[in-house]
């Protein structure tokens, strides 16, 4: 009955702590209908008009995702822009015609993070920790590192508050499995997929994770035979058709050959050396006439080639923008006053859960080894199943950050963002589950003496 009242109790914490920081996040940022745009915000417009069942839709400067959310929250009179904050930084306006994708993306933001703060402390033990890592999960949230973006035009909101959504989805999806119990696991797959569908079409470097998710989907297929159920084959073959229709959509669009101008113009035709070496791979003189012909068909080919015959290209592109990407994370599209208090403190809250530096990536792989030792050593289906979250979202990371670095030559620390995040993610939430487990394994040791 104690055990029962306790476990009741700590429930109660981690709902009231979701509650009470989820009505300061709204409260404490200004009207939820404020706004601004950004220099990119006019291509998410233009590549919304296109018809809704066009191959454009798909292949033009934006990808799916964005392109369905502006074209179906779109206003009778169309989208009018009224504040830029990239041209100079400004501050944020109510702009009527994007105030539904603001309210969408501040609604997406809470549900998401306080559904993972839920579902993180569901699957800890101890009930102090619970109540704490709901607590360390929406601060990390709602600080102005991340809150800041629910109010700018841009992708960066959806893909902070999806992505919080299917892992919390797919948190469910693990111990479920690892209990055997597939019919609810069943449920949760279901809804994980559509998350991650809707997630990975927001950003080219998104789709690499289908790759991760399969990785990992095989690997416990491999380690446990028990687990070779039509659920997981079903998955595989979600993230199959992911693949092949994000690599071919991909390969169509306009956006790869913007990238591709980018990585050329900034980083290849810079060198003598690399332009000898591209030459002998076909391309013509970039100022000659056949260049523009050959770039459009053959630009991305020769750089995978160029690539593979000199490995020391991305591999000290990766060494040297590595540490970059993890420094200048917070928004610089929008001021807020000096004279408001309550986020100066936000912000120092943040700035503590959000260190720009390399530490959050090396105190991950630290952790991971942890969590690993543990898996290894107790066998337990709770330890196991965090190790399986922990290398997905370690992988995820990398596997999202690596080509962002290798394909762009300016804003790093944006694109990087998503990636440089699970990392300050996984830093926090990790040192709490391994405290957790820890303390569940002291437990039973004293129980069975």
């Amino acid at each position: 009955m104690k055990l029962f009242n306790i476990k009741k109790g700590a429930q109660f914490a981690v709902l009231f702590i979701i509650t009470i920081l989820s009505f300061m996040r709204i409260y404490s940022y200004g009207s939820a209908k404020l706004s601004i745009a950004s220099n990119d915000t006019i291509s998410y417009i233009e590549a919304s008009q296109v018809p809704l069942f066009s191959s454009e839709i798909l292949t033009g400067r934006r990808l799916l995702s964005s392109n369905l959310i502006y074209k179906i929250l779109e206003p009778k009179t169309g989208y009018e822009i009224l504040v830029n904050g990239s041209l100079e930084t400004a501050r944020r306006i109510v702009q009527p015609s994007f105030t539904r994708i603001v309210i969408l993306q501040l609604v997406l933001s809470v549900l998401g993070w306080g559904l993972l703060a839920y579902i993180v402390s569901k699957r800890l033990t101890n009930a102090s920790l619970k109540a704490l890592s709901a607590g360390f999960i929406l601060m990390f949230a709602f600080t102005p590192q991340i809150a800041d973006w629910d109010s700018i035009l841009m992708s960066e909101s959806l893909t902070f508050s999806l992505f919080a959504i299917q892992l919390a989805l797919l948190i469910e999806f693990v111990f479920l499995s690892y209990a055997n119990e597939y019919s609810k696991a069943k449920t949760y797959l279901t809804f994980w997929a559509l998350v991650f569908f809707l997630w990975t079409f927001l950003k080219d470097a998104n789709l690499f994770v289908s790759l991760v998710t399969m990785g990992m989907i095989l690997l416990a297929l491999y380690i446990n035979k028990s687990h070779r159920n039509k659920v997981f084959i079903s998955a595989l073959i979600f993230l199959s058709f992911v693949l092949v229709l994000g690599f071919t959509t991909a390969s169509q669009s306009t956006r790869s050959q913007v990238q591709m101008i980018n990585i050329y113009q900034d980083d290849l035709l810079v060198s003598e050396s690399r332009i000898n070496a591209l030459k002998s791979l076909g391309m013509p003189d970039p100022q000659s006439q056949e260049y523009p012909e050959w770039f459009r068909q053959n630009s991305s080919k020769a750089l995978i080639k160029f690539m593979l015959i000199h490995p020391g290209y991305p591999i000290l592109k990766i060494v040297k923008d590595f540490p970059s990407a993890f420094t200048e994370i917070k928004q610089t599209y929008f001021d807020v006053s000096r004279s408001n208090l309550v986020r100066h403190y936000l912000m120092l809250v943040g700035e503590a859960l959000h260190p720009e530096n390399t530490t959050p990536f090396l105190l991950s792989g630290l952790l991971l080894f942890g969590i690993t030792l543990l898996a290894l050593k107790t066998r337990e289906e709770a330890s196991v199943a965090w190790a399986w979250v922990g290398y997905w979202m370690f992988l995820t990371a990398g596997f999202t950050l690596v080509p962002v670095i290798l394909g762009d030559t300016w804003a790093l620390n944006r694109h990087a963002l998503f990636s440089t995040t699970v990392y300050r993610l996984f830093m926090w939430m990790f040192s709490i589950v391994i405290i957790d487990i820890a303390i569940a394994q002291s437990r039973v040791k004293i129980s069975s003496k």
